[in-house]
């Protein structure tokens, strides 16, 4: 006699055993269960879980769910990738799975598939897409997402009707009165650049306070940006240093990042080249892998490390496989100049030309050295000052040194020729 169990029922084993006894579900899943496999994928993938949390076995699990047609792991292999949980991750890929799971239907695969299309990253950025996947989100039942389009519209006033931004700003007012964090931050940015809403600063500081002392862990890391760069308050750099302790003693080892910086530069603190370096890797350790392109430079100049330029390409790859700002051009560089890699001056000038045209901070930076310059390519003052400008905006330091110096040479020289730059306003070596 043959039985036949319920199909919540039969999950509802297939759970058990995945925990009571994975080899069983193994044998399930090389028979073609793609149920087994994905609950073989949870099983590793319980982080709470020390003796068997496995993300890399979690992924061929998920994976061999997705070959078998499981919806769910393809937005699993999303998240391990956008988690920077596996080896070889990449945003790229990240998009790739949520996407596919987005199309498959998976309600999260849709939200996911529009934030990162909202920010551009692992995807060219595409306000439009992300508002249709949104819709359907929300159309399909998941009403959390409709906070996340109010704060597209919200935060892209120029791309949207003024009906839908009207909506949007009501919409954050009503949840920020009820002490929504999300709806405090969206507001305080807003009064802080004024966008959307008229400007005021001081408004603005209040309310990422108030939201600070309720989330330590991002709040004062954003704080500390705002005094640390000084584009819309005074540049405060202890109280910079104050908030991204503070954020670091909640959690929040990626500020590491910005201590690192303000070691590196010698802002509010001592310069310390290896201070800087120790806390950059603190910061990637992390996962906040900005980190990777300003350690790689370090590793480059053997400033607070040994000079080693192997581990200066590998850092400035894995940069670029991940999309970080500054990997590309920094690579570009190690081939201008044959560091650690055969010389090629006419491949490693496109790939910084390239990444100033992009408006990366370092692409902008190298490229303005070398039209400031005038050696490796015709000199061009004018379009050095805009590509410092751009990647000072960008928190390039060097950068803003340099605008600083090329805006005062230009008081005192005029706008002078390639000759006369050279007797009156010699050009800032580049590094």
């Amino acid at each position: 006699m043959a039985y036949f169990l319920p199909s919540a029922f039969a999950a509802a084993i297939l759970g058990f055993l995945a925990v009571s006894d994975p080899r069983v579900l193994e044998v399930s899943a090389g028979m073609g269960s793609a149920s087994a496999a994905k609950w073989l994928g949870d099983h590793y993938n319980r982080y709470e879980n020390k003796k068997v949390y496995d993300p890399e076995e979690a992924l061929n699990w998920f994976k061999r769910a997705a070959d078998l047609g499981n919806v769910d792991a393809l937005y699993e292999i999303g998240d391990l990738h956008f988690r920077a949980l596996v080896k070889g991750h990449t945003y790229k890929t990240a998009f790739e799975y949520y996407r596919r799971a987005a199309d498959a239907g998976h309600l999260g695969g849709m939200h996911q598939t529009a934030i990162l299309g909202e920010v551009g990253l692992g995807t060219d950025k595409n306000l439009r897409a992300a508002e249709r996947w949104y819709k359907k989100a929300i159309e399909l039942g998941n009403t959390s997402t409709e906070f996340n389009l109010a704060l597209l519209y919200f935060q892209n006033p120029e791309e949207f009707s003024a009906d839908k931004v009207s909506d949007a700003v009501t919409k954050l007012q009503d949840h920020a009165k009820r002490g929504d964090l999300s709806s405090i931050f969206a507001l305080a940015n807003a009064y802080v650049n004024g966008a959307v809403l008229a400007k005021d600063v001081e408004r603005g500081l209040a309310m990422y306070k108030e939201y600070a002392e309720k989330e330590p862990y991002f709040g004062h890391a954003v704080l500390g940006e705002l005094y640390l760069s000084g584009a819309v308050v005074k540049p405060d750099y202890q109280k910079a240093l104050n908030h991204f302790r503070k954020s670091i003693d909640s959690g929040n080892q990626g500020s590491y990042y910005s201590l690192a910086e303000m070691h590196e530069f010698g802002l509010g603190v001592e310069q310390d080249y290896s201070k800087a370096a120790q806390y950059y890797g603190k910061s990637i350790d992390a996962k906040s892998f900005g980190g990777l392109t300003n350690l790689g430079i370090l590793y480059r100049d053997g400033k607070g490390v040994e000079r080693d330029y192997e581990e200066a390409i590998r850092l400035f790859k894995r940069a670029e496989e991940l999309e970080i700002r500054g990997g590309s051009a920094n690579l570009g560089w190690m081939q201008l100049q044959g560091l650690g890699t055969p010389k090629d001056a006419s491949k490693g000038l496109a790939m910084i030309e390239a990444a100033a045209e992009e408006e990366d901070a370092y692409g902008a930076y190298y490229f303005a050295q070398f039209l400031e310059e005038g050696v490796i390519v015709a000199q061009d003052l004018d379009r050095a000052r805009e590509l410092y400008r751009i990647a000072g905006d960008r928190g390039n330091y060097p950068a803003k040194q340099a605008l600083k110096r090329l805006e005062k040479a230009q008081k005192t020289c005029g706008s002078p020729t390639k000759e006369k730059a050279g007797r009156r306003c010699p050009a800032f070596p580049y590094q």
